[in-house]
């Protein structure tokens, strides 16, 4: 039985060595897992995210105690290799399509109705609630705040080495200009590190827009201080350098700014416009069963399962 999973791209807030601040952007990852017969062989469509994907879906059998082979197919829209989080995206659809896969077999796919607009999909495999929170830690090294902002939406500031969630929210509904300059990749400077902590100091007040463009300041070359530069001119509320780069994002607000945006830095490279994004990664599946907060505390490993 194939189990498909979706997930987003994401940008770079802030970037320092073991911390990190990330936001979901809608460029998707979908992953499509099929089980196998036990013994046999994990593989992957794409060969530039195999050995992630194998390593997770490894660590996935593992800790559910399974022994299958799995063979996974990857698609997306997200530019590789440019600092848009295509790894941790395709990764997150990957981990849920693999975890989905198991619950067609050993569980079902579900969801919580908390209230008359929210809810959340949850997965029971083996009679217990699996904490999604519980597999990104597994599943994740370094990029565990861009893992957690890819499965959750909206923004994440994170402790990447003890894999801890400082602060998380939903984003403004914007407009993300995202701009491809032919330039080098970035990375963090350690003669500038009490200026990168100004900046992470802001991601973990709430104040991203401030955040990035300190990111961008301290950590972007020449071409990112120009293109954030034209960006603010013309409109934009923000703009930074995404992780390694070299691809940046500006945030706009103003719908009616993005052309004039759009034309101040195209010639800097390929530009495109996308949205943030408030809905996190999920199972493509029906669920088996809609249930309400006063059923699902009944269910064994309910009082292990973290709302992200």
């Amino acid at each position: 039985m194939k189990v498909k999973s979706l997930s987003h791209s994401t940008g770079k807030i802030v970037s320092l060595l073991d911390r990190g601040s990330s936001f979901a952007v809608d460029l998707d990852a979908v992953a499509e897992a099929e089980l196998l017969g036990g013994g046999e062989d994990i593989v992957c469509s794409k060969e530039l995210y195999a050995p992630a994907v194998k390593n997770i879906a490894k660590k996935i059998m593992g800790f559910f105690g399974c022994d299958y082979g799995v063979e996974l197919k990857i698609e997306h829209d997200i530019p590789e290799g440019v600092g848009l989080g295509d790894m941790e995206a395709v990764s997150t659809a990957a981990m849920l399509s693999v975890v989905g896969a198991l619950a067609r077999h050993h569980g079902s796919i579900n969801e919580l109705k908390i209230d008359k607009y929210l809810k959340e999909q949850f997965v029971v495999i083996d009679d217990k609630v699996v904490d999604k929170r519980k597999l990104i830690e597994i599943c994740s090294g370094n990029d565990f705040d861009r893992m957690c902002a890819a499965a959750c939406g909206g923004f994440i500031v994170a402790d990447n080495k003890n894999k801890e969630i400082l602060r998380r929210g939903e984003m403004e509904t914007l407009h993300a200009v995202i701009v491809i300059p032919d330039a080098d990749k970035v990375g963090f400077n350690p003669l500038l590190s009490n200026e990168s902590e100004i900046a992470w100091q802001e991601a973990l007040k709430g104040n991203l827009y401030s955040a990035m463009k300190l990111n961008n300041l301290v950590g972007g070359r020449k071409i990112h201080k120009e293109i954030m530069e034209k960006m603010l001119e013309s409109g934009a509320l923000t703009a930074s350098v995404s992780g390694g780069g070299p691809g940046m994002i500006g945030l706009v607000r103003d719908e009616n700014k993005i052309e004039g945006i759009v034309h101040a830095v195209e010639g800097h490279g390929e530009v495109f416009v996308k949205k943030t994004a408030n809905e996190g990664a999920r199972i493509l599946e029906k669920p088996r069963k809609i249930i309400k907060v006063s059923e699902f505390l009944e269910l064994d490993g309910a009082g292990e399962f973290r709302y992200l």
